[in-house]
């Protein structure tokens, strides 16, 4: 009988086990999801400083209305040109931009943004809904740590900032700190 006790207790230990370290596809409800990569978090950082501080019309009566970001590196950024002469952002960049941007106007990653642009109209009105075209450069790394960003915003015939945004690491988190080079105001 004791033979049989053991082997039940073996049995079911074992059985057990396997069940707790069955893998069931649902996800664990202690872990979390992983941190936003880093490109994300620097191109973010420029996005909320270009739209919510340095936006001709951030603190206009009539708000921007909706984001609209040309898919893929745009190079020329910084010189209001929002050209995308690269390939287009990775899914996985772009979907972390976009959580990271929930305290924005609605944001959209476009491969064409003239879709968007009326320039015959002026002002935050060039573009629909009263929003922003805007281009981000690739990233680019100084010796001191800091990353270079040109970061262009396009909302209308007269309406128009092209800049190159320094960031560094403050607390953590990647920070707009000030600009580079010329800034391009229309």
């Amino acid at each position: 009988m004791r033979l049989r006790a053991a082997s039940f207790s073996l049995v079911l230990a074992g059985a057990l086990a396997g069940c707790a370290s069955a893998d069931t596809g649902r996800p664990d409800a202690t872990s979390s999801p992983p941190p936003p990569s880093e490109q994300s978090q620097i191109y973010s950082a420029a996005l909320h400083q270009l739209i919510l501080v340095d936006n001709p019309f951030a603190t206009a009566p009539t708000q921007v209305g909706a984001v609209y970001i040309v898919d893929g590196p745009a190079s020329r950024s910084a010189e209001m040109s929002t050209v995308v002469d690269g390939p287009a952002f990775d899914t996985d960049l772009k979907n972390e931009i976009a959580a990271q941007s929930a305290d924005l106007p609605p944001v959209e990653f476009t491969a064409d943004p003239q879709q968007y642009a009326d320039p015959a109209r002026q002002g935050l009105t060039g573009v629909t809904d009263d929003g922003v075209i805007v281009g981000l450069s690739p990233t680019r790394r100084q010796d001191d740590g800091t990353v270079h960003l040109g970061a262009g915003l396009w909302c209308g015939l007269d309406c128009g900032l092209g800049l190159t945004y320094v960031l560094d690491r403050v607390d953590g988190q990647w920070t707009v700190t000030g600009t580079t080079g010329p800034v391009a105001i229309s």
